[in-house]
């Protein structure tokens, strides 16, 4: 499971990854009760990690677009 310090350190195409690999852990059905918790919350902190890179990589581009305009 990530830990909520190691997540920052993902690249988006990790975390990615990882949050596919988790979707279909829970899709197959095979998980326990706690495991199925345990791969949602692992889900919500890669999900939150892909959302952040997102936001980050869109503020670069406004203001290289800003700049341009310039």
């Amino acid at each position: 499971m990530v830990s909520k310090d190691k997540h920052q350190d993902l690249s988006f195409e990790q975390a990615l990854d990882g949050l596919t690999t988790m979707v279909e852990k829970l899709e197959s059905g095979k998980l326990s009760l706690e495991d199925s918790v345990k791969a949602f919350e692992e889900g919500v902190i890669l999900t939150r990690q892909c959302e952040k890179l997102l936001d980050d990589a869109e503020q670069r581009l406004q203001i290289l677009d800003a700049d341009g305009e310039r």
